[in-house]
């Protein structure tokens, strides 16, 4: 077995999460390197497999009741039960 391989496990629950930061409507709005839409898109589908896949999801805001607003409603929607 090559030293690379040696420590290599598979994602799992126990030993990754994924965490989004800040996806609040006036943060997303200065993204300009991919479109608005694609945008939601892409981190709902990452937090639907997250949670699919039983890895812990991790979302976080910041000034969500002043000047970025709360979290993107489509992540919202996708977020499992009780978040």
């Amino acid at each position: 077995m090559s030293e690379r391989g040696k420590f290599w496990e598979p994602v799992t629950g126990e030993n990754a999460a994924v965490v989004l930061l800040d996806h609040q409507a006036a943060l997303l709005s200065g993204v300009r390197d991919i479109p608005l839409g694609e945008l939601k898109h892409n981190v709902v589908a990452l937090a639907r497999a997250a949670t699919v896949l039983d890895i812990p999801l991790v979302v976080t805001t910041t000034a969500a009741d002043s000047m970025w607003g709360p979290t993107a409603p489509e992540l919202v929607q996708a977020l499992p039960a009780g978040q």
